[in-house]
């Protein structure tokens, strides 16, 4: 599918959408976005969406501004505005979903992993009254402490390519780090996280100190045995679990759907 968003960019979106539904019937939405953000979502299996999508979700995943695959203005797009010019394409793919007449127009969620993860954060901080759920996915919150952090150095030119470099840039890269909304941040949160084999969880856990501090709604779940992502089979379907029992929780009234649970972690 596509959509128009502001500054005339053209989105384009797999829309996945659940089978069998009935006349008048209304099913949550959630914008699943893609990590990067210069990537793309094409023409592939996506197992974690298709266990939302047969268990009663649409799904919309985006190839925001700043994707690959549509040329090097639209891949250049969100330089500088990470969170902010980026994130406006989202919210232009919540309001495509609530023309669609078979989506609950209350009640919309967003998730994702790594630069999904972030957008996920974004969205809360930034446009608090858009989502009543959101997921982030191993993301980054403080772009400045992760700079003076121990990090990798492909990471440090990705950000200086998309950022600016830090010396001339630290106010994009603040401006762009979704802790500097905690304290606007009215939607409830789940953040999951790999742990275990390699340091780098802390910047969800920063995010979680932040939205602690500030008395905001979240949970904050980690999966043993990984590294910054969750890659474990196992550690895969307790994290899909966990989170449909928040999407059900938050996007269907506590309504949670009938599935087995894994054993314990």
């Amino acid at each position: 599918v596509r959509y128009s968003s502001t500054d005339g960019y053209d989105i384009s979106a797999y829309l996945y959408t659940p089978a069998g539904l009935e006349g008048g019937e209304r099913v949550p939405g959630i914008l699943w976005i893609h990590g990067g953000p210069t990537s793309q979502y094409h023409d592939t299996f996506q197992q974690h969406v298709q266990f939302f999508v047969q268990r009663g979700y649409a799904v919309l995943l985006p190839n925001i501004r700043g994707s690959s695959g549509y040329g090097k203005a639209f891949e250049n797009g969100n330089n500088g505005c990470w969170g902010h010019c980026d994130l406006e394409d989202v919210v232009a793919g919540v309001e495509y979903l609530k023309g669609l007449g078979y989506v609950d127009q209350s009640k919309m969620g967003i998730t994702g992993t790594s630069y999904g993860g972030i957008m996920s954060m974004y969205a809360v901080a930034f446009a608090p009254d858009v989502f009543q759920a959101a997921i982030p996915g191993s993301g980054y919150s403080d772009w400045v402490h992760f700079y003076k952090g121990e990090n990798e150095l492909r990471h440090i030119k990705l950000l200086e390519y998309e950022l600016g470099p830090f010396a001339t840039s630290e106010d994009a890269w603040a401006h762009s780090s979704a802790i500097d909304g905690v304290a606007d941040v009215s939607t409830p949160i789940l953040l999951v996280h790999g742990v275990g084999r390699y340091p780098g969880s802390d910047q969800s856990e920063i995010f979680a100190n932040a939205l602690e501090n500030h008395y905001k709604p979240f949970r904050y779940e980690t999966y043993e045995g990984e590294t910054y992502y969750v890659r474990g089979k196992a550690n895969r379907r307790q994290m899909l679990l966990d989170m449909l029992e928040f999407f059900d929780q938050f996007l269907k009234d506590g309504v949670v759907t009938n599935v087995r649970r894994a054993s314990s972690r």
